[in-house]
C-alpha cells in the first residue's frame, strides 16, 4: 500500500510549485523518496487524475479531481465557523471587536463577531460593510479581479458617511493600490464617527477573495503603533484561515 505521508508530502509540493509544476527527480530529490518509488506513486495518483503530467516538459502538477473535492468541500464548509476560534483569539490578545464579513454581493456582510458584548463597539450578524469607506470592504474590493473591481468602482455612489469618506474614485484607487501591496485595509473613522477599524482578506481556492477579519476600535485608542500590531496578528490569523479553505494570499502581497 501506498504510503498516505508521501502522497500528502507530494500534493503539498505541488501545490506550492502549482505554476511550474516538478519532474519526478526534483519530487524524489525534495522529498527523498527514491526515483522508483516516486514514480510508482505518481503514476497510480495520475490514473485518478490527482496528478497530471505536462507533455511539453514532463512536469507533474495538482489534476483537476482536487477541483471537484474542492467545490464539494466548501459548499458544506461554514467559513464563519473556522474563522471564529481566530476572532477569540484576536480578541483576547487585543480585547477589542473582532469580526468576519463576508462578500456579498457589492457589500460585505458581518457574519461572525467576538468580544461585542464586552467592549465598548457593537458589531451585530447581517450589518452592512460598503466597500468604499469600511475596512472589511476595502480589504475585499482591492482584491477582487480586476475588471470586477472596475466595474463596481464604476457604479460607487461614494456614499458620505462621515467627513472623512472617500468621495471620489481617484482616493479609492490610491488606497486600494497601497491595501494590495500590504495586505492590510483602515478605516479612519470613514464609515462611523470616531471609530477606526483594520481589517485583512481572505482567499479561498483560485485565489478568489471572499472576506475579511476585522478589528474595530475607538479612534482614541487606535494610534499607528497599535495598528501595525493589530495588523500583524490579523495578517496572520488571514492566511491561516484563507490556507484552511484552499486559498493563499497573492505573491505580490508583501506579508
Amino acid at each position: 500500500m501506498l504510503s498516505i505521508d508521501k502522497i500528502v508530502q507530494i500534493f503539498e509540493l505541488l501545490r506550492s510549485n502549482y505554476r511550474t509544476g516538478l519532474t519526478n527527480k526534483q519530487i524524489s530529490h525534495q522529498l527523498n523518496i527514491p526515483p522508483s518509488t516516486c514514480y510508482r506513486i505518481l503514476a497510480a495518483l495520475k490514473k485518478y487524475d490527482l496528478v497530471f503530467q505536462r507533455n511539453r516538459d514532463l512536469h507533474y502538477l495538482l489534476g483537476f479531481a482536487h477541483l471537484r473535492f474542492a467545490e464539494a468541500v466548501l459548499e458544506g464548509m461554514d467559513v464563519s465557523a473556522i474563522c471564529l476560534p481566530y476572532l477569540e483569539d484576536i480578541h483576547r490578545e487585543t480585547e477589542e471587536t473582532t469580526f468576519f464579513a463576508l462578500l456579498n454581493g457589492r457589500n460585505c456582510v458581518a457574519m461572525e463577531m467576538c468580544g461585542f458584548t464586552n467592549t465598548r463597539i457593537s458589531i451585530g450578524r447581517g450589518e452592512i460593510m460598503p466597500l468604499h469607506c469600511s475596512a472589511a470592504g476595502k480589504a475585499v474590493l482591492a482584491f477582487l479581479p480586476k475588471r470586477e473591481q472596475m466595474d463596481i468602482m464604476k457604479d460607487l455612489d461614494f456614499q458620505k458617511y462621515t467627513s472623512a469618506t472617500f468621495t471620489n474614485r481617484e482616493q479609492l484607487q490610491q488606497d486600494i493600490d497601497r491595501i494590495r501591496k500590504t495586505g492590510v485595509a483602515y478605516n479612519m473613522h470613514e464609515f462611523h464617527n470616531g471609530i477606526n477599524a483594520i481589517a485583512t482578506p481572505i482567499f479561498a481556492n483560485a485565489q478568489r477573495v471572499i472576506g475579511s477579519l476585522a478589528i474595530v476600535v475607538t479612534s482614541v485608542d487606535l494610534d499607528k503603533e497599535t495598528m501595525e500590531e493589530y495588523a500583524e496578528s490579523l495578517l496572520e490569523a488571514s492566511s491561516d484561515v484563507s490556507d484552511r479553505i484552499g486559498g493563499r494570499f497573492p505573491e505580490y502581497v508583501n506579508i
